[in-house]
């Protein structure tokens, strides 16, 4: 008996090792699986990059060679898509002034203010214009990019987590640069709240050295040097609470704006920026409504008065529709030209909004103020076309 239980203690001995050594060689198997597949997670977002280069050298191959005529087109519409913004700040600067305080058009229509540039405020009039961008852009977008709808299906349907925030942290960082440009533009010059805000070129530069390794050029450190230089000249003197509470707003809606840049730039490498942009647009629709839901601190609620609120409702609707028409003419200028050299006629925007600021309102700047917004222009002038030779290279 003793031998029996002898040779059944040897066969398990021998079962339990053999076990043993078969989980051994599964789990290197499975291990070795584990490294094919993250192998294969980094070829499949090569190949997704590659594609969307390839998909846009095909597009430019398509489209050229390009007519002098197109060109010229293109740059007008880029431009008329600035005019329409640099309306639209003007508009803002109207709206956000706080009772009694009016503004004078043109020297001739007296215009009272609507709405002290506060953060509830700020809110209440990007949730409004929100209603009316959504109501319309995703159609707009449609006819623009026609499988918008198919990849917004693939994108839900792929319970993509990592792009999935990248979205809605790209909606919320929008909706928080939004609102703090308007309480900038209602605290200082319109001008000035741009050319501060346009210190996200900087920012953008930096998380993509400290993110991807993109080291920044020589061309790059002088612009980002003379975009700084021109900041640092354009401070505005005068109420320094106001002033300052305009400047950081400025300066935190660029931030976080180049937060948004770099997400977006992130996240269509797997989605048509159409696409993705969309989403992102609907972030802040939904984030815009739920913090109004919110009980606010006294400091950041709404400030509304009741017999003014047929006029903001208005007012919402204008800058929705102005919102729209800059979109609509961007597109087509980049149609017709480039994406490059319509955000280098995009740049224009800042001394545009300072002129018509000027003529419009009245919004005067010192000599040194003026020195300043014509050196962040051209420091944002010099990214955009450093950029664009970088992609010509490449290509």
């Amino acid at each position: 008996m003793a031998e029996g239980d002898k040779g059944l203690e040897s066969g398990e001995l021998s079962d339990y090792q053999a076990a043993q050594e078969m989980l051994k060689r599964v789990t290197e198997e499975l291990e070795s699986l584990k490294q094919e597949i993250s192998q294969l997670e980094i070829r499949k977002t090569r190949l997704t990059e590659e594609m969307a280069s390839l998909e846009a050298r095909l597009f430019a191959l398509h489209a050229h060679p390009k007519s002098a005529s197109k060109i010229s087109r293109g740059l007008f519409l880029a431009l008329m898509s600035a005019v329409v913004l640099s309306i639209f700040n003007v508009y803002l600067k109207i709206i956000f002034q706080s009772p009694p305080q009016s503004s004078r058009i043109l020297g001739i229509l007296e215009q009272p203010g609507l709405l002290a540039p506060g953060f509830g405020n700020a809110l209440l009039i990007l949730f409004l214009r929100m209603i009316v961008v959504m109501a319309v852009m995703p159609i707009l977008a449609t006819f623009l990019y026609p499988p918008l709808w198919q990849d917004i299906k693939g994108f839900l349907q792929s319970k993509d987590r990592a792009q999935m925030l990248k979205v809605v942290g790209s909606g919320f960082l929008l909706l928080l640069s939004q609102v703090c440009i308007y309480i900038a533009i209602g605290n200082i010059p319109i001008g000035l709240a741009l050319t501060f805000f346009f210190i996200y070129p900087i920012v953008t530069v930096l998380a993509s050295w400290g993110l991807f390794g993109d080291r920044p050029t020589v061309i790059r450190i002088i612009a980002m040097f003379v975009i700084g230089w021109g900041c640092t000249i354009a401070l505005p003197s005068g109420d320094e609470a106001k002033s300052l509470v305009g400047v950081v707003a400025a300066v935190t809606a660029g931030v976080t704006f180049a937060g948004y840049v770099v997400l977006v730039g992130m996240g269509t490498r797997k989605l048509h920026p159409m696409s993705f942009n969309i989403m992102s647009l609907a972030a802040v629709f939904v984030f815009a409504a739920l913090i109004l839901m919110l009980p606010l601190p006294a400091n950041f609620s709404l400030k509304v008065e009741p017999t003014a609120l047929t006029d903001i409702l208005m007012s919402s609707v204008i800058l929705g529709v102005l919102t729209l028409g800059s979109y609509v003419l961007n597109n087509l200028a980049i149609r017709f030209a480039s994406p490059a050299l319509a955000s280098i006629i995009g740049t224009s925007s800042i001394a545009l909004t300072a002129l018509l600021g000027w003529i419009a309102i009245g919004e005067r700047l010192q000599l040194r103020q003026w020195g300043g917004v014509g050196l962040v222009t051209l420091g944002v002038v010099g990214l955009s076309l450093e950029r664009m030779f970088k992609a010509k290279r490449r290509s």
